[in-house]
C-alpha cells in the first residue's frame, strides 16, 4: 500500500474544490490505473467524476459517487475516512502525484519486461528477428506511458474526447497541425488536414521518375524548415551520394562543380551555408544495405528517444529483405504493416519509396496506379497518402523533360490528384502549375527508352 496515493486521495479531499489549479493538475497527471490500490483508484475515478460536474470531494460525496461502480465495498467509506484523517495538509499533493504517476510507471515496466522476455522466448511469434522486433515495441512502450501517461488498451471515450478537445483547440490555434511535405502546390492540394501526423506515406514510381529526389526533398524540409528530427534508411545509394544530392537541392548549385573547379565562389559560399545547416540540423541517414524491417524500428526509436521524430523515410521497399515469409507478397506486406504501426507509435510521418512493376510501360496510359506496386498488395490498405510519379520526357520528346507530375491517387485524410514539379540536377523544384498543365496538354514525340 504506497503512502503517496492515501496522500493523493485525502488531499484531494482536503482541497474540497475540484475547480481549482492544483486539483485540475493532478488529475490531469494520473488515472484510475495509477492505483496500485482498487479502492483508492475507485475513489480517484470518483473524484474526476465530481470534477466534470464541477462538484465537490468530501467523504460523503465520493462515497456516494463511488457506489455507482460494481466493485464498491461498504468498507470503502471506513477506509476513505481514515486516509482522510490521515493527511493533515494539501500542500504537497502534486509532488505526491508525481511518485504515484513514477510508481505507476515501474509497475507497467517491470510487468512489460516480463513479456518481452516471453515474446522472446515464444517461437510461434516468427523468427528471431521478429521476436526481437516484438520485444522492442513492448519496451518502447514503456517510455511512451512514461512520456505521455497513456497505456495501450481500451480507453474510455470521454477521455478520448477530451484529448480530442484538446487537439482541435491547438490545431485552430495554430499550434499544432499536420504536416507539410515542402512542395507548395501539393501542400495546397492536401490542405486543411495536410498529412496528420501517424500517417505512412507512399511514393510509387518506375525508375528515373524522381523518388530519391522527392524523398531527399522532403527530408530536408523536416529537418530544415520543420526542425523535426529525420531518419533516411538509403538502400539503394550510398550516404554520400544523398549527401550530394541534398546539397545540391539545398544550395541551387550545378552538381558539376563537385567534379571539377568551380567558376563561380558563390557557389561554393553556397555550398558551406548548405552544410553549416546540415551541421546544425537532427537530419540522420542510414546507408545499411539490405536491412530487416526490425533495423528500421529499432533505430528510429533510438533516435526518437533521444530527438523527437516527425520523418522516417526509406528509400525503397522491395530492397528491404523480407524475412520469414513464404512470399515476397507477404513479406513486403509485414514491412508496410509494421511501417504503419511505426509512424502511429512515434506519431510521426513515414515515407515509403516503392518501385513500380515493368508491365505499367505496356498501357497505353503509363501514369502509375497503387496496384502497379511490385510484389505487394498491401500498400493500398495501409498507406495514408498513395503518390504516384509521372515524368513524361521519360518517354517522349517533350519542351519541357523536367516537368513530373505528382499524381495523389489515395488520401484517407482530403483530397485526390495531380499536381506538378520540375525535376533538375537530380533535385525537386517548384514549377507555375498553369503553365505545367498547359504542357502537358501538348502533343509528344515518342522518345526510345535505354531502361
Amino acid at each position: 500500500m504506497s503512502a503517496a496515493e492515501q496522500n493523493v486521495i485525502g488531499g484531494l479531499m482536503l482541497l474540497g474544490d475540484l475547480s481549482g489549479d492544483t486539483a485540475q493538475k493532478v488529475i490531469g497527471m494520473l488515472s484510475p490505473s495509477s492505483f496500485s490500490d482498487v479502492d483508492l483508484g475507485i475513489a480517484f475515478e470518483s473524484i474526476t467524476r465530481l470534477a466534470e460536474r464541477n462538484g465537490r470531494a468530501d467523504l460523503f460525496t465520493v462515497d456516494a459517487e463511488s457506489k455507482h461502480d460494481n466493485r464498491y465495498r461498504p468498507e470503502i467509506m471506513d477506509y476513505l475516512a481514515s486516509v482522510s484523517a490521515g493527511v493533515p495538509s494539501s500542500a504537497n499533493i502534486v509532488s505526491y502525484a508525481e511518485l504515484v504517476r513514477s510508481e505507476s510507471v515501474e509497475r507497467s515496466a517491470v510487468s512489460t519486461l516480463n513479456n518481452a522476455i516471453a515474446t522472446i522466448t515464444d517461437k510461434s511469434q516468427g523468427d528471431i528477428y521478429q521476436r526481437l522486433g516484438l520485444a522492442e515495441s513492448q519496451i518502447s512502450a514503456i517510455q511512451d506511458r512514461a512520456i505521455r501517461n497513456n497505456t495501450q488498451g481500451l480507453r474510455h471515450i470521454k477521455d478520448v474526447g477530451k484529448d480530442w478537445l484538446a487537439e482541435v483547440e491547438n490545431r485552430l490555434e495554430g499550434k499544432t497541425r499536420g504536416f507539410t511535405l515542402g512542395i507548395d502546390a501539393l501542400d495546397r492540394m492536401l490542405y486543411p488536414k495536410r498529412v496528420p501526423a501517424g500517417s505512412l506515406v507512399v511514393v510509387g514510381a518506375r525508375p528515373k521518375m524522381g523518388k530519391t529526389a522527392l524523398l531527399t526533398h522532403i527530408a530536408l524540409h523536416y529537418a530544415l524548415e520543420r526542425k523535426e528530427a529525420v531518419a533516411v534508411f538509403s538502400l539503394e545509394m550510398p550516404e554520400a551520394q544523398i549527401y550530394e544530392r541534398m546539397m545540391v537541392n539545398q544550395s541551387h548549385v550545378n552538381p558539376e562543380i563537385f567534379y571539377r573547379a568551380a567558376k563561380d565562389a558563390d557557389d561554393w559560399a553556397a555550398v558551406c551555408d548548405a552544410a553549416g545547416g546540415f551541421n546544425q540540423s537532427q537530419l540522420h541517414i542510414d546507408d545499411t544495405p539490405g536491412i530487416r524491417i526490425a533495423h528500421v524500428l529499432r533505430e528510429a526509436r533510438k533516435l526518437n528517444r533521444k530527438n523527437k521524430v516527425g520523418l522516417v523515410a526509406v528509400d525503397y521497399l522491395t530492397l528491404m529483405e523480407a524475412s520469414g515469409a513464404e512470399r515476397n507478397d507477404i513479406g513486403y506486406g509485414q514491412i508496410t504493416k509494421a511501417l504503419k504501426n511505426l509512424a502511429k507509435e512515434l506519431n510521426c510521418v513515414v515515407l515509403l519509396l516503392s518501385q513500380l512493376n515493368r508491365s505499367l510501360e505496356s498501357r497505353t496510359c503509363k501514369r502509375p496506379l497503387p496496384s502497379d506496386s511490385r510484389d505487394t498488395g498491401q500498400i493500398e490498405q495501409d498507406c495514408d497518402l498513395w503518390v504516384g510519379l509521372y515524368r513524361e520526357g521519360a518517354y517522349n520528346v517533350t519542351p519541357n523533360e523536367e516537368l513530373t507530375e505528382a499524381i495523389v491517387r489515395l488520401n484517407r485524410h482530403g483530397n485526390t490528384g495531380t499536381v506538378y514539379f520540375d525535376l533538375v540536377d537530380g533535385t525537386v523544384r517548384e514549377a507555375d502549375q498553369d503553365a505545367a498543365r498547359a504542357a502537358i496538354d501538348t502533343p509528344q514525340k515518342v522518345k526510345n527508352l535505354n531502361y
